[in-house]
């Protein structure tokens, strides 16, 4: 007998885990939220939420980047709306690059795409992980400023804990569809469904609930297509950042690897720095010339159209071979209290005006740390690892 009992054990431990799994649902529940989620409340089929689209402040947003869009993790005023009870649709929906749900904080997170152009051999744009645009966490900002992930929230989840994800089994977030998004696997290999999920990245759990899981290995897919019927799930108020001249800012793509980001209130100025170093890039010149860089430590700031420092692109030019790009640093009403002198700046450009974004610069390097004769930046910490 006990014989045929553990033999029945054994049987029974090769069962697929699908069958021990049952997931929560919870979503009118304020604790299956972060403290980053507020105004919760369940109307009907309706579940509504608000957030600034920030995660909390002790994870490493933007640090570990290597290919930066030079924008800056800014809060938002997000309200997010998902159904209680969402039905599967008759055939999946593929996502497009843009947002295909949100994080339980309220981070928006996104197709696993950049931007780029399709690969006309695969038909699929880049993977914002392959190209180094995404931070520690697996999130970036965006060209509005915004801060989501193209990847699992990896700190997010990490923060939640084995509890939360593998015994309680909460999600760590809802697709537009409104299924519920997990990390089953994640903290108990034991736990994996990676083998039972369908080609959306979903299944049922044993009592018939829908959800998607997430992928517990590089590339930590979040998932490949809905399985529901997508709807506008989030709407968002904000104020793009503008330049001396009053255009928007839509931050020029750089090797620019981020070693330390942070932010700063001075008033109504939010002063916003990343530092690291600049690699393998063709600067313009002051005198119309330009050089090659192929490492260079400096910082990147925005604090108001009259007090930045970012690289724009220069005007094409015959005598200028591929893409060249200057650096625009203006300190004309930096806020009181912001420690310019502390940064270590890239060599400003003082030469004619640009026309593709923007004049030129305003023909001194202010009081920061000024340019050696070399073309290095000037004396100052270096950034902080």
């Amino acid at each position: 007998m006990k014989i045929w009992l553990f033999g029945l054990a054994l049987i029974l431990g090769a069962i697929s885990p699908a069958s021990a799994h049952e997931i929560k649902n919870c979503k009118c529940d304020e604790a299956c939220f972060t403290d980053e989620i507020s105004h919760l409340a369940c109307d009907r089929d309706k579940v509504r939420f608000s957030a600034k689209g920030l995660p909390d402040p002790s994870h490493p947003v933007m640090t570990g980047i290597t290919a930066s869009n030079q924008q800056f993790p800014a809060a938002h005023d997000f309200e997010f709306e998902i159904l209680q009870h969402p039905q599967l649709a008759s055939r999946p929906t593929m996502t497009e690059a843009g947002p295909v749900g949100v994080a339980i904080n309220g981070v928006p997170i996104f197709d696993p795409s950049t931007q780029g152009p399709v690969n006309p051999q695969t038909g699929k744009r880049p993977s914002a992980f392959t190209e180094g645009e995404l931070d520690e966490c697996g999130g970036h900002a965006g060209r509005g400023d915004d801060y989501h992930y193209h990847i699992a929230p990896r700190c997010l989840i990490n923060d939640l804990g084995r509890q939360w994800v593998d015994i309680d089994k909460k999600p760590v977030g809802y697709a537009m569809d409104s299924f519920p998004i997990l990390a089953l696997g994640w903290f108990e290999p034991a736990n994996s469904v990676e083998p039972l999920l369908d080609a959306c990245r979903g299944m049922k759990d044993d009592k018939g609930s829908y959800f998607y899981n997430v992928k517990t290995t590089p590339d930590w897919n979040v998932l490949n297509c809905l399985s529901g019927t997508p709807r506008g799930f989030a709407r968002d108020r904000w104020t793009m950042r503008r330049d001396r001249t009053g255009q928007d800012i839509v931050g020029l793509p750089i090797p620019f690897e981020i070693k330390t980001a942070s932010s700063q209130s001075f008033g109504g100025d939010v002063c916003r720095v990343m530092t690291g170093t600049l690699r393998g890039e063709q600067l313009l010149q002051s005198n119309g010339t330009t050089k090659r860089i192929d490492r260079q430590d400096g910082a990147l700031f925005y604090c108001n159209p009259a007090c930045y420092g970012l690289f724009f692109e220069a005007d094409r030019a015959s005598s200028i071979r591929g893409r060249a790009i200057y650096y625009d640093y203006i300190d004309d009403a930096c806020p009181a209290g912001f420690d310019l002198a502390s940064l270590v700046i890239f060599e400003p450009y003082l030469g004619s005006a640009q026309s593709r974004k923007g004049p030129a610069g305003t023909g001194k390097a202010g009081p920061g740390p000024k340019p050696r004769p070399d073309g290095q930046p000037g004396n100052g910490p270096p950034p902080r690892n």
